[in-house]
């Protein structure tokens, strides 16, 4: 899928401890769109530690340049962030 303006996007960052996922997520807009990038404005974020919420937050209004990693055999698209701080968006 191809990124677009005005698009709902999610990203998720994940890291196992043992048995438990500690992972977070975040809810965003695409708001621009360039050739290797995109620009997304963040505005929820859940952070979870196995089933139970630890985290959550609302009316972010972070902007976040997520930049093109690769596309898979089976079509998809992903973006990382910086670092990858914000976690990857596929689309």
């Amino acid at each position: 899928m191809k990124a677009a303006e005005g698009m709902k996007v999610k990203a998720y960052r994940g890291t196992c401890i043992g048995v438990i996922i500690q992972a977070s997520t975040w809810k965003g807009t695409i708001t621009k769109v360039n050739k290797k990038s995109i620009r997304v404005t963040l505005t929820e974020q859940t952070c979870t530690y196995g089933r139970k919420v630890t985290f959550h937050r609302e009316n972010m209004n972070d902007s976040i340049r997520y930049t093109y990693w690769k596309t898979p055999d089976d079509g998809r698209e992903l973006y990382t962030s910086e670092s990858r701080l914000y976690g990857i968006i596929e689309l």
